[in-house]
């Protein structure tokens, strides 16, 4: 230590190092990522960080990450449209994470691809007719891309695998869109408010599709994006299956595109289905 550094007290102060080390341990937690994608996502919508879900099955309130609330059609005070994601973000930038792939073709029926959504019981009213308008089967969110998959998992690259950090987000994102699609606490009429929710998992390590070729040889390819249709109906009120979206941070900036265009797309059909009750509401006076 120089002269100097002793007359100050060294080059690093008690409270300099103190803020290193809770540096270091902030990004071993992943509270970086948390933020990151909360603030990519505010361009398009109202951003809710730490929030809260109630799961039935446990009997108590549990986090989301980020949820993202994209509200259209508010003319209304009594009814409108919110189209949300229920994002569950997990970090650790070494380990990737491997979606399972199996047919090329999705295994969801065209209309199912729309249907088989979290939606509150005014959304599931409209949007399975919805679902027989190829504008609508075409909305980013809501198609379902050659190749999904039908298992995810974090890989450890060592003797254990990483199957449950992948499951637990998967079950946390699920009951965050469940439980916002069924709440009936925060809207003043909840019969009449159309809600789509989508389940979310931001990962900022890589993503593969796996799969086997022709051959039988495993092939993986990386990507920003990719679909998981999971037979495991998590609560008995949800869809036959449950459709989860995977995404990687690089991802996160054409999945925002996505998430608006659906919004717009879903919310023009949303007018339509209004206009049409109030002809027959005029029309039966």
């Amino acid at each position: 230590m120089t002269e100097v550094e002793a007359a100050v007290g060294g080059t690093d102060s008690p409270a300099d190092a103190l803020k290193t080390k809770l540096q270091r341990w902030l990004m071993s937690q992943g509270y970086p990522l948390e933020l990151r994608t909360a603030q990519a996502f505010r361009g398009i919508g109202n951003v809710r960080q730490s929030d809260y879900y109630y799961d039935s099955e446990s009997a108590c309130h549990r986090e989301i990450d980020v949820v993202v609330s994209m509200r259209a059609n508010t003319n209304s005070h009594m009814e409108w449209l919110d189209v949300l994601l229920c994002i569950e973000a997990k970090s650790g930038a070494d380990k990737p994470w491997v979606l399972f792939c199996g047919e090329r073709v999705p295994p969801l029926h065209p209309l199912a691809q729309v249907a088989e959504r979290f939606t509150s019981p005014a959304a599931r009213a409209w949007i399975a007719a919805a679902a027989n308008s190829h504008e609508v089967r075409a909305l980013p969110l809501l198609t379902i891309e050659e190749h999904p998959g039908h298992n995810l998992i974090k890989a450890t690259l060592g003797p254990n695998q990483g199957q449950d950090v992948a499951y637990k987000a998967i079950i946390s994102a699920v009951k965050a869109a469940h439980w916002e699609a069924t709440r009936k606490d925060i809207y003043p009429k909840h019969s009449e408010v159309s809600i789509v929710a989508f389940p979310v998992i931001v990962i900022d390590a890589p993503l593969f599709k796996c799969d086997i070729d022709e051959s039988g040889e495993l092939r993986l390819r990386q990507v920003d994006m990719g679909t998981l249709i999971w037979h495991n109906n998590i609560v008995p009120s949800a869809p036959p299956h449950t459709i989860v979206h995977v995404v990687t941070e690089a991802g996160i900036p054409e999945y925002a595109r996505q998430a608006s265009e659906t919004t717009s797309g879903l919310s023009k059909s949303y007018e339509r289905i209004q206009r049409w009750k109030m002809t027959s509401q005029r029309s039966s006076e």
